[in-house]
């Protein structure tokens, strides 16, 4: 009688350890955190990520990735803004110039690599999205490496986390998507409704 009893406990306390495990992993913050955990900064990315899927009605490796992207090109817009302010300040050196100049061009650049990869993630071509993507950060260096103590070099730091984990995310799709391939499964189709913000300049509204 005792035996049964404690086989019965044991299968109770093991269900419910189940069910209770089950229901975690269905839970958005633990979903955007297995996400998040592997890349360049987790705590960004979970903090960033998580506000916009606790209210959408699907979420997946692509929603978490565009709502990065959307960030990213967000904090491109306000460096490119912060740029053209110190740009105006008639007391700038012309060796000041010169390098706001070079991270103007290089923002610019940045924005056309985005609205690329951005089309790209539409298609669920994460391979292509990361080769367009990983350009963002060496355009990031190239303006960043131009100073050693202003406010742009803080942007970029925030800028550089950001990029960081959508190429990691971007890297984290492939892998998955290249073992289904190998298992037989159709993977890479684009989604019934594209993104409205994938070819909107600035922060999308």
């Amino acid at each position: 009688m005792a035996f049964t009893f404690i086989n019965t406990l044991c299968l109770f306390v093991s269900f419910s350890g189940l069910l209770f495990h089950t229901h975690a992993i269905r839970t958005p913050q633990a979903r955007v955190w297995a996400l998040c955990k592997p890349t360049t900064n987790p705590v960004v990315c979970f903090k960033t990520i998580l506000p916009h899927v606790i209210t959408a009605k699907k979420f997946n490796a692509y929603t978490a990735l565009e709502i990065e992207i959307i960030i990213t090109r967000e904090l491109v817009v306000n460096t490119t803004n912060l740029i053209t302010t110190l740009l105006a300040n008639p007391s700038n050196s012309k060796s000041l110039n010169d390098s706001l100049e070079i991270c103007s061009d290089q923002y610019d650049n940045m924005l056309d690599s985005i609205k690329d990869a951005m089309s790209q993630v539409a298609l669920r071509n994460a391979g292509e999205a990361r080769f367009k993507f990983s350009a963002v950060l060496s355009y990031l260096s190239a303006c960043t490496d131009e100073f050693d103590n202003s406010p742009i070099v803080k942007e970029g730091k925030e800028l550089y986390d950001i990029g960081g984990n959508c190429l990691d995310i971007m890297k984290a799709i492939e892998d998955r998507e290249s073992r289904l391939r190998r298992r037989g499964a159709t993977v890479g189709s684009p989604p019934a409704v594209p993104s409205p913000c994938q070819n909107e300049i600035g922060p999308c509204s």
